[in-house]
């Protein structure tokens, strides 16, 4: 289906059959064209959301997990830590001396700990001083930033929060933020990753299957507009 768009836009186009035949084939071509242009949207996201400046003012600082099939912390989740750890020591003096760092993810089970308590060992190695508070039930993003979101307005932590992600996971952050409108700052740090393409096609395959709604209408809009504009010049 995906590849019949552009297919079916390309003959029309070729056919030169009349302004409106050829203004659905302009139309087809461009909704063939925006999963590229949303990826484009989400890379220009991520670009900002990797500036560091997003946790300065925050209340708390909630790091979001990744598996630990072993039991231990990955590169990326070090990388994940390491972030809120600096995030948390940027914070002023006043608020960092009553700031909590959460460490949210769960999936634990067969014998392995839960995301948030393998990363609370990894920190406690790191500093041992640091105010940490687990969230160990989340298994989505979502209920990560909402789980962690509740636990600190129940122990009264002043909004908005720093959430620290990988680099390539904050724009779909902050998307889940804005859909939820949660009192929260992505912040973006780069990881080590096997295969980069891989990570942002996955984000976008899941941004595209969780807003498709919001797809859906944009590719109506641009159908309904071209063929308004092959029947305005006939």
């Amino acid at each position: 289906m995906t590849l019949a768009v552009p297919v079916v836009g390309l003959a029309l186009l070729s056919s030169g059959t009349g302004p409106v035949p050829r203004a659905v084939a302009v139309g087809l071509l461009l909704l063939a064209a925006w999963p590229g242009l949303v990826m484009l949207g989400l890379l220009v996201l991520r670009r900002w959301l990797t500036r560091g400046r997003a946790a300065a003012g925050s209340g708390a600082v909630i790091v979001l997990g990744t598996p630990v099939p072993d039991g231990e912390v990955g590169e990326e989740l070090a990388a994940r830590l390491r972030g809120g750890l600096a995030a948390l020591a940027a914070l002023p003096v006043p608020t960092a001396a009553a700031a909590a760092l959460v460490l949210t993810g769960g999936r634990g089970g067969k014998g392995r700990p839960a995301e948030a308590v393998a990363m609370e060992s990894w920190v406690r190695r790191e500093d041992p001083t640091a105010p940490v508070v687990l969230e160990d039930r989340a298994t989505t993003t979502e209920e990560n930033l909402l789980l962690s979101t509740a636990l600190l307005e129940q122990r009264g932590a002043a909004p908005p929060y720093a959430v620290v992600t990988s680099a390539y996971h904050a724009a779909r952050t902050r998307l889940l933020v804005a859909r939820h409108r949660l009192p929260l700052r992505v912040v973006g740090v780069v990881v080590p990753m096997e295969f980069a393409p891989g990570a942002y096609l996955r984000e976008l395959l899941i941004v595209l299957k969780q807003w498709r709604r919001p797809h859906a209408a944009a590719a109506l809009v641009i159908l309904l507009s071209a063929v308004l504009a092959g029947l305005a010049v006939r």
